[in-house]
């Protein structure tokens, strides 16, 4: 079984992408809306409830765990590889790819606040952003449109442009994009920047690494199409309601006491 987890229903998009690559492989996916979001908390709070989270989905029996989350990702990847004796895959900005493929010297990173304060982040820019300029922007308020779903509502319109639009400005020519919820705003997105900046959303290139690594420890799907759908919120009907929406399709969700 594959699993991940994210802080609330952004990991999704990396849920869609591992799904379509991977289609007899059954999946858990645990939302931990209970905290959502994790770009305000502290990283120690972030390390202890990713290592609970991914204690219980080891139990539950992974055979490997994607952290389909940035900021947790930058704060607990470490520690989970420490304590889990399964493969585990991160996701992190696409800032070498962007970067390489820039011609104006001049790109843009999207990310939670947390994300883009990170010394991850600060690792990958070291290490790949070379002399091209990384303009690093939060977008704020866009997890919790995402999580409320209001993918096209006005406001969600207008938080995306307060970002995006002064970038226009900026003669960048690759966004990537830092947080899992933002992909489900990349036609936002796309309206304001048109074919001229491209976006680097990290999904299948998350699915091609969990596909691998699979292949790598000869782990072999027992082809029984179960997903499971789990949220330590109290209502787990309001994520259910949620999934045709982000992607494509029902399923039932159960309600999970992490504390």
């Amino acid at each position: 079984m594959i699993a991940m987890f994210d802080s609330g229903l952004g990991g999704l998009s990396i849920w869609r992408a591992v799904h379509t690559a991977l289609p007899a492989w059954p999946i858990t996916y645990l939302a931990d809306q209970a905290y959502c979001p994790y770009g305000g908390r502290s990283k120690a709070e972030i390390i202890e409830r990713s290592l609970k989270i991914g204690h219980y989905l080891h139990q539950q029996g992974a055979s490997l765990l994607v952290v389909a989350c940035n900021t947790a990702t930058t704060a607990a990847v470490a520690a989970l590889r420490q304590q889990l004796p399964i493969p585990i895959v991160g996701v992190e900005p696409a800032i070498k790819p962007a970067a390489a493929a820039s011609r104006t010297g001049r790109i843009a990173v999207l990310a939670t606040a947390a994300t883009l304060a990170s010394e991850r982040v600060q690792s990958l820019l070291d290490k790949h952003a070379g002399e091209v300029e990384v303009l690093r922007r939060p977008g704020l308020g866009w997890v919790e449109q995402v999580e409320a779903g209001e993918l096209d509502s006005p406001l969600t319109r207008r938080r995306v442009a307060e970002v995006v639009r002064p970038l226009l400005q900026e003669n960048i020519d690759h966004i990537a994009l830092g947080c899992t919820h933002y992909p489900f705003l990349s036609p936002l997105i796309r309206e304001l920047t048109g074919d001229s900046i491209a976006l680097y959303d990290p999904a299948e290139a998350i699915a091609r690494r969990v596909d691998s690594l699979l292949q790598l420890h000869g782990s072999d799907s027992i082809g029984d199409h179960c997903y499971r759908f789990i949220t330590t919120a109290d209502d787990p009907q309001a994520m259910a309601a949620m999934l045709p929406l982000l992607i494509g399709h029902g399923y039932a969700v159960e309600s999970l006491n992490l504390e």
